[in-house]
């Protein structure tokens, strides 16, 4: 076999209709790359998307950079198991050995998972507020900003891309009212165009550098001249500053949230697993452990 050539055949051709990951089934048959000569379709990838939680799946579907590199990733990965399979290494006595022990695993996980289960409801705001005010001296959070962005993609033509992200920005001197129409129609962040270019609370460290360094100083309301990043410009509006110090309960309430319900999950596995031992005892003999070395 040439082996440059296999490669090549199996190398993966992306292309720009990645919509069809995330819309409905009338999409799935959007080809969204090549393996070779294989059109691949919406619907192959999908499955490969629904286990991302849905606030990382949202975040995957605005940067076509990290969605080109997952992309990526799933058809190479398709492409070595087709090589494994060809070559009879999944009727290896060994992989065989293996492939039972992780399903053994996973069903174990998942079932001990499935009787932790907590109710919807749990836990209640009094709990809540409980386990906020026991937890107040270290709750602490940095310095925060409420932000809207106007993202104007590089492409191929970074020059042009400059020019539109200064030409709003000279708009936006003038009428700094008008950031939300401006952001709906012209940024090419899909997600917070949609929303007038919100993109919600953020943590001062969360930010990049050369953003975090335009927006130092600036006020509620003030907007930054375009500031250049790795894929393209942005303009942001301040919408508000928090900071640096003790959290408030609506900013950890979700924090709080999930903590109790792991909390409460692992008592609910603990328990489970105790009852189950009452049933079943497990007696070990170490005498005769060293016949396992």
């Amino acid at each position: 076999m040439n082996t440059s050539k296999a490669h090549m055949n199996f190398y993966p051709t992306l292309f720009l209709a990645f919509f069809g990951l995330f819309s409905g089934a009338g999409a799935d048959d959007t080809v969204v790359a090549k393996v070779g000569d294989r059109q691949v379709t919406a619907a192959e990838i999908r499955p490969y998307l629904e286990p991302i939680p849905a606030a990382e799946r949202t975040a995957l579907a605005g940067n076509k950079e990290a969605l080109t590199s997952f992309v990526r990733s799933v058809l190479v990965r398709q492409a070595v198991l087709q090589e494994a399979v060809g070559a009879g290494w999944d009727k290896k006595t060994q992989t065989i050995a293996d492939i039972e022990r992780l399903r053994d695993q996973y069903v174990v996980e998942s079932y001990l998972a499935e009787v932790g289960k907590v109710p919807e409801g749990f836990p209640s705001d009094e709990d809540l507020k409980k386990a906020y005010e026991a937890e107040k001296g270290r709750l602490q959070m940095p310095q925060r900003y409420r932000l809207a962005q106007i993202f104007i993609a590089s492409g191929d033509d970074e020059e042009a891309a400059r020019r539109k992200a200064s030409d709003l920005a000279g708009t936006l001197k003038d009428n700094p009212g008008e950031f939300a129409a401006l952001a709906k129609r012209n940024s090419d962040d899909a997600p917070s165009a949609a929303r007038g270019g919100d993109l919600g609370w953020m943590a001062a460290d969360e930010i990049t550098p050369e953003i975090r360094a335009a927006l130092k100083g600036l006020a509620k309301g003030q907007i930054t001249p375009p500031v250049e990043g790795r894929a393209g410009f942005h303009l942001l509006q301040v919408g508000d500053v928090r900071p640096a110090g003790p959290a408030s309960f609506e900013e950890v309430r979700d924090q709080l949230t999930a903590a109790l319900r792991n909390q409460r999950a692992a008592l609910n596995r603990e328990a489970y697993v105790a009852s189950l031992l009452q049933k079943n005892p497990v007696s070990v003999n170490e005498l005769a452990l060293d016949t396992l070395k």
